[in-house]
């Protein structure tokens, strides 16, 4: 790898502003931590290719926000375009993060697009079923959905006790095609709500997509607070196809409607999940975690780094309970932080280093 290579970022960004912290990060965390120069294009808007192909970049990043493209026609053209004039000598690595969603349209793409290394938020034991070796001449790594900034790092408040607000918990409005999943991000929520309100404690809690919290306001939050409840992020359902609704995901579709047959229900064990950026948020502002039993892509272990909580929420009373616990709570917050964050392994500067590493090399 040469001393200063020169990296291009597409990314299609049309929606809310600001945009959410990790997914600003996720995006623009290359020009922090890349060793050369880094270029970003929003291909949401008109854009000349031949302007990609001067700039002749030796590593080309495709976010998911690009990859979402493939869900309209005119998104999907800009992106053909885009790739189209990547010179051939560039290397190229794509990070999709709805790989739930229009997998035969992603899989079609990623080979159209030549991609070189995909980065996936898929358990190992899923990448064949999803990415078949057959269609695959691409390499594959496992990723999170979020890592760790420098900012996001610095921002740890260690006393729990001192916080004002008992329990905090967000979630969008969850669509039915979400399956089991989509409930229990609702019910867990719900369930949070109602224990606060029993125990007379200050609960900030909104599970229908009101309220919504972006830039820093989701940081502070979670600095204000002795408890986060939560869940992994993922689906219940596959959509192969391409066929369930995708032009407005905070939409769980019409009335009385079903997924379609080519919606494949997989078995739990099979589900799609992935640790969600909030997890990790909760872990940098050493904020206590009640949340539902998983594997959390690895990096949280149950009764280590968080409170874990049975998938029925029986016992998530008890479990919210022991939130109140100064000593318990700040031990396994404080262990949290100093395995998760404080080491360095989930940073965006250890994992900008290692993709270029593996793909300049």
């Amino acid at each position: 790898m040469g001393n200063r290579p020169t990296a291009l970022v597409l990314y299609n960004w049309r929606g809310q502003w600001p945009m959410r912290r990790w997914e600003h990060q996720r995006i623009f965390a290359w020009k922090a931590y890349f060793p050369g120069p880094v270029t970003f294009l929003n291909i949401g808007f008109p854009f000349n290719p031949a302007w990609i192909t001067r700039l002749d970049p030796e590593l080309v990043m495709v976010d998911a926000t690009a990859l979402a493209a493939r869900y309209t026609p005119v998104g999907l053209s800009g992106l053909r375009r885009a790739m189209d004039a990547v010179p051939a000598r560039a290397r190229r690595v794509a990070a999709p993060l709805d790989e739930f969603l229009g997998l035969q349209p992603l899989r079609d793409v990623l080979v159209e697009a030549r991609i070189d290394l995909l980065l996936t938020a898929l358990e190992p034991a899923l990448w064949g079923g999803v990415y078949p070796v057959v269609q695959r001449p691409y390499a594959l790594r496992r990723f999170l959905t979020a890592y760790v900034d420098d900012g996001l790092a610095r921002r740890a408040s260690s006393d729990l006790a001192g916080r004002s607000i008992a329990v905090s918990y967000r979630a969008w409005e969850t669509p039915a095609w979400l399956g089991e999943m989509g409930r229990l991000k609702r019910e867990v929520g719900l369930r949070a709500e109602a224990w606060a309100q029993a125990r007379g404690h200050r609960a900030d809690v909104a599970v229908d997509g009101q309220r919504r919290l972006v830039g820093d306001a989701w940081i502070r939050l979670l600095g204000a607070s002795r408890a986060v409840v939560g869940v992994e992020g993922g689906s219940s359902l596959v959509d192969p196809a391409g066929e369930l609704p995708t032009s407005d995901p905070a939409s769980s579709g019409p009335e009385g409607w079903t997924p379609p047959a080519s919606a494949v229900v997989l078995a739990r064990e099979a589900e799609i999940r992935a640790m969600s950026p909030r997890h990790l948020e909760a872990v940098a502002t050493r904020t206590f975690q009640v949340l539902v039993e998983g594997d959390y892509s690895g990096v949280l272990e149950a009764g280590v780094h968080y409170q874990p909580v049975r998938r029925d929420l029986s016992d998530i009373e008890a479990a919210l309970d022991a939130s109140r616990d100064p000593r318990r709570a700040q031990a396994m917050a404080d262990r949290a932080h100093d395995e998760i964050v404080a080491s360095g392994r989930y940073s965006w500067r250890t994992v900008v280093g290692e993709i270029t590493d593996q793909v300049l090399a």
